[in-house]
């Protein structure tokens, strides 16, 4: 008797809260994040008709899903061989067309080669195939310093500048491999998620507002926002905190369909958190203004090494120590309150 009134009584407080949460995504319900078809992302309406003549224009109904090997990983060499398309540095642009935008693809990094050699393998064939001109660069972390992917992606983007004068960024994890070659890698004047449905989520987008994997936007829009923050040391929240910065600034996050932005993800061990992550993120509108592109005091970095290697270029970076640059919660400036923080994670 007393086990059926526990089990009643279980039920109802777990309907409760499904419900309570229900109502609360419907009447919290906001539009910062939209699908939009790949298609939408050729867009030549600023172009004369003799300059559209010249630009690529990859065949959609001609890209289609490939097998993804998530497990085999091939030398470096040997990759290279495969690929003689792609020039020493990890660049590629098409001989019969231009390219509708320069990409630079960065890839923070450390300590996983394994994965490397995957990604490389996935995303050479498939660039080619949508004739875009790009540039991989691998952003890697030198010291044993706790990860900080943040701050590898701004400094990735202020070094590939150096390079070229690029149009387009695509931030991308060592270990998200894309399965649909329709997902163009380019921008639009938003800043997009490319991988809006990833294996590991069950093939769906973890919650609305979420912003990590690989993201693509355009220079003008990534200095708009300030870049990402430097000063989440540890696994998490640098992407909260961009997709905070996303909304405040009136940009949208936009998404291909989860049939076309669906990714496989290379199993490997996670990062260490980042220490008091959720906390430190409740306090990021006082601080993004000063905190990442911008900052003289967290965007410190020294260049040890730079590379071009067969299939990227590989620049290794001293980020300095996280000591004395970490968020520390009791000097923010703002505070978002409880209510805010749950209608950021379930609009």
């Amino acid at each position: 008797m007393f086990l059926a009134s526990l089990k009643k009584y279980a039920f109802f407080s777990v309907s409760t809260i499904y419900f309570a949460m229900l109502f609360f995504s419907l009447v919290n319900y906001k539009d910062h994040c939209i699908f939009t078809h790949p298609k939408t992302l050729l867009d030549f309406s600023h172009k004369s008709a003799s300059e559209v003549l010249d630009i690529c224009q990859p065949k959609l109904e001609n890209l289609d899903v490939t097998n993804i090997d998530i497990v085999n990983a091939f030398p470096i060499p040997e990759l290279a061989e495969k690929y003689p398309f792609v020039k020493k540095g990890g660049h590629f642009s098409p001989k019969d067309c231009k390219s509708y935008q320069k990409v630079a693809i960065i890839v923070p990094y450390r300590d996983r080669l394994h994965h490397l050699k995957i990604l490389l393998n996935r995303l050479h064939p498939m660039l080619f195939k949508q004739q875009i001109e790009y540039r991989i660069f691998i952003i890697e972390q030198s010291g044993n310093d706790r990860f900080n992917r943040g701050k590898l992606m701004n400094v990735g983007f202020t070094e590939a500048l150096k390079y070229e004068n690029f149009d387009c960024f695509v931030f991308h994890d060592a270990d998200l491999l894309p399965e649909n070659d329709k997902n163009l890698y380019l921008c639009d004047n938003n800043v997009r998620q490319l991988s809006s449905a990833i294996d590991e989520m069950r093939y769906h987008v973890m919650y609305y507002n979420y912003a990590g994997g690989v993201v693509a936007t355009k220079k003008e829009t990534f200095v708009r926002i300030n870049g990402f923050a430097n000063s989440y040391w540890g696994w998490g929240n640098e992407d909260d905190d961009f997709s905070a910065r996303l909304q405040s600034s009136g940009i949208l996050l936009t998404r291909p369909p989860e049939y076309i932005g669906r990714f496989k993800m290379v199993r490997h061990k996670k990062e260490t958190r980042s220490e008091h992550g959720y906390e430190a993120f409740l306090g990021w509108r006082g601080r993004w203004h000063k905190d990442g592109l911008n900052s003289p005091k967290t965007m410190n970095y020294s260049v040890v090494d730079k590379r071009d290697e067969h299939l990227y270029t590989n620049i290794t970076v001293d980020l300095g120590p996280s000591k004395g640059h970490m968020v520390n919660p009791a000097e923010d400036t703002t505070k978002e309150s409880t209510l805010w923080f749950l209608r950021f994670y379930f609009p």
